[in-house]
């Protein structure tokens, strides 16, 4: 199988859970079915990496949003990365997207190449509401990133009972698509 994952933070820009259970998702993924599965990693960042059944490419800022000054800078730097990344992909059997930062390209790349897309839940945008100062009125784009996102997955996986509980409360998703895989790592 041909997995992509999508993700704002990977090794070595982690500085969260979500990248955190990202890393430790790859390693065990690579190791199932005696690696027979290829993993195909997008993040954003500088990271170029091939091996066996495993491809990380990272995808940089654009130098031009820096350039031209432009409103809201944070979101349309991840919309821009998300643009790169639907057009990176030739092939996948199934794409996987963690946190916002990632979801436009899951559901682009979703219609694209006609595959399922998986959403991990890692936390929600309106139970965040400190992100508004980060982000201004991006804030109030990347929770429309987010329930568009969940509401086009074929499958979501929550992080805890909770946060199904809130997903299905906030998005009125399908309870049946929703499941809760609690955070593995590697202690």
């Amino acid at each position: 199988m041909n997995v992509l994952l999508l993700t704002n933070e990977y090794p070595p820009h982690i500085y969260g859970g979500a990248g955190v259970h990202v890393d430790h998702l790859v390693r065990e993924m690579a190791l199932c079915d005696d690696g027979r599965h290829r993993l195909q990693i997008l993040c954003f960042g500088d990271q170029h990496e091939k091996g066996p059944g495993k491809t990380v490419t990272g995808i940089g800022p654009a130098e031009a949003l820096a350039a031209a000054k432009l409103r809201q800078p944070k979101i349309l730097d991840a919309l821009y990365r998300n643009i790169v990344m639907a057009g990176s992909v030739e092939a996948a059997d199934v794409v996987h997207c963690h946190t916002w930062y990632t979801h436009l390209a899951g559901c682009l790349i979703k219609q694209l190449l006609q595959i399922p897309l998986v959403v991990t839940t890692h936390s929600l945008e309106p139970s965040r509401p400190w992100k508004k100062e980060q982000l201004g009125n991006g804030y109030y784009a990347a929770g429309w990133l987010e329930k568009t996102a969940l509401l086009n997955a074929d499958r979501i996986i929550a992080v805890s009972s909770a946060m199904k509980n809130d997903i299905q409360e906030l998005y009125d998703a399908a309870p049946e698509k929703v499941k809760v895989i609690h955070n593995g790592i590697d202690a």
